[in-house]
């Protein structure tokens, strides 16, 4: 019987284990991925730097992941109608038309936004989804808004949508501006957030019925806005003391708005007089729209002579001084000038004046109307010597026009130094000259804001003549901690540094 040939244990395992072992990881695989792995050709990845990527190699779900990639080349998915989904969570750069065309709907990136050329994106969906970690949203949204993505996280981009959020107007983006300039507001909208409707050069006219707070820089260079309009409220969002939480409208609202718009007033609602008074000396209007204004002054208690307010009668006195419940004296437009010593010490329950036409008031006219609040003169251009001086209640000034003011104008006085002045805002934009002792007092508030223009003429030196108390008064004596605002143009032209504004913290009006 012919021997068979057995070969040795060792040389059978030395033949079969390569073969054994490429059967094993092939399982193995196969049982880990479902599918078999398919060899890739053509893509290019160097240093982090994915320079091509064949569409031949798009699996069948449209789904790319580049999970060490830091750049993509330009034009690397051009064109790729099968792109879905690029995952890459490292992706600091994206070159020129490197999706230009695709059919790419859903982008998922890291921490970092990516450096990305213009057209990167053009000509994509613009129903796409930008995925990012949840903490990092506001910072992808800019980035997400040039290049025409639809939502973040599936949710709409910051700043593209309006936005309401407890009776909060949180967003309205400026492409939302209806074709008119015209935005309305629902009655449940009680507040206007910070900056919402800052730079919209669009905006012409805002109706709010229901807003009781206006936030920092909320209209802030609406360089259109002609119309605010908040419902004939019985009271406009304006803060009557510190305290008052509820009510109140920034100090920046309006800053860069035009001074020619109007707040809409409608008599027929018993708003308060007074306080759209205020809001208006405040926040930078012309004027009210919807008051009535007389024709002419009854000759009974004003005397009047051409366009001059000259004085007022023993009737007129016993009339204004029952104003206490309204208190604001409307002129006629036909007025241009209000006399000297005209309201000098006389009916202290008046609270305002309005005149549209008064273009000059001469001295003392409205010395020691110790309850005045404001004077609303929107055509203002001269003011006399102590036209407003022991003044207690004052607490705005604001003439848009006004170029002069004469010495000791807005002074304190000996009579009211001991409460202090209350004024709190000072906006005199094309203010020219200033005399002395013009704002000079005992201020109750510190951090007066001061609005002014170009560096006027200021009469720095002490106010003297024969009353002992005028005896130092220089321009600005007295007040406490102010700001001065000045545009960059502006600031320039004011000598910062020869002593005369040492007192002021001056910051760039932007």
């Amino acid at each position: 019987m012919p021997l068979l040939f057995h070969p040795q244990p060792t040389t059978m395992i030395k033949k079969f284990l390569p073969l054994a072992l490429t059967l094993t990881l092939g399982l193995a695989s196969c049982s880990k991925t479902d599918t078999p792995v398919v060899p890739q050709s053509g893509i290019t990845i160097t240093s982090g730097v994915l320079s091509a990527y064949p569409e031949k190699e798009i699996a069948a779900t449209g789904l790319v992941s580049l999970p060490e990639v830091t750049e993509i080349s330009a034009k690397v998915f051009e064109g790729y109608k099968t792109l879905k989904t690029v995952k890459a969570p490292k992706l600091t750069k994206i070159g020129d038309a490197a999706f230009k065309g695709s059919a790419l709907t859903s982008l998922e990136l890291g921490a970092t936004v990516p450096t990305t050329s213009d057209d990167a994106f053009e000509g994509t969906s613009e129903e796409k989804d930008l995925i990012v970690p949840a903490d990092k949203v506001a910072d992808f949204a800019d980035f997400a808004k040039k290049h025409h993505f639809k939502t973040i996280n599936g949710a709409p981009i910051p700043g593209t949508v309006i936005e309401i959020k407890d009776g909060v107007l949180v967003t309205y983006p400026i492409d939302k501006t209806p074709a008119d300039g015209v935005v309305t507001l629902e009655a449940t909208v009680t507040e206007i957030a910070d900056g919402v409707f800052l730079d919209n050069t669009k905006l012409t006219a805002i109706h709010a019925p229901g807003v009781k707070k206006i936030g920092k820089a909320a209209f802030k260079n609406c360089s259109a806005l002609m119309t605010v309009d908040f419902g004939g409220a019985q009271r406009p969002p304006l803060a009557i003391d510190e305290t008052d939480k509820t009510y109140g409208t920034a100090e920046d609202a309006f800053w860069g708005t035009p001074e020619e718009k109007v707040l809409v007033f409608d008599e027929s609602k018993s708003p308060n007089f007074l306080q759209y008074f205020e809001f208006i000396a405040r926040h930078h209007f012309a004027k009210l729209d919807g008051i009535t204004i007389p024709k002419s002054l009854d000759g009974k208690y004003f005397k009047v002579k051409g366009s001059v307010l000259t004085d007022i009668t023993s009737a007129g006195q016993s009339y204004l001084a029952g104003q206490g419940r309204n208190g604001v004296l409307v002129l006629p437009s036909s007025i241009t000038r209000i006399d000297n010593g005209v309201f000098t010490q006389r009916f202290q329950n008046f609270k305002a004046i309005y005149a549209e036409g008064v273009t000059e008031v001469s001295s003392f006219a409205f010395q020691q109307t110790g309850s005045l609040n404001f004077a609303h003169l929107p055509k203002l251009k001269k003011l006399g010597e102590a036209v407003f001086t022991d003044n207690a209640s004052l607490t705005a000034v604001n003439f848009p026009h006004l170029e002069e003011i004469g010495h000791i104008c807005f002074n304190g006085g000996s009579n009211i130094s001991g409460n202090g002045l209350k004024i709190t805002y000072i906006s005199l934009p094309a203010v020219k000259k200033i005399g002395r002792g013009a704002f000079h007092g005992n201020y109750k508030n510190s951090g007066v804001a001061v609005l002014l223009g170009a560096m006027p003429e200021v009469d720095f030196t002490p106010y003297s003549d024969d009353d002992p108390f005028h005896d130092g008064s220089v321009a600005f004596g007295q007040m406490k901690d102010p700001v001065l605002y000045v545009t960059p143009a502006n600031k320039a032209s004011y000598q910062i540094t020869d002593g005369k504004w040492k007192n002021f913290t001056v910051k760039e009006l932007k």
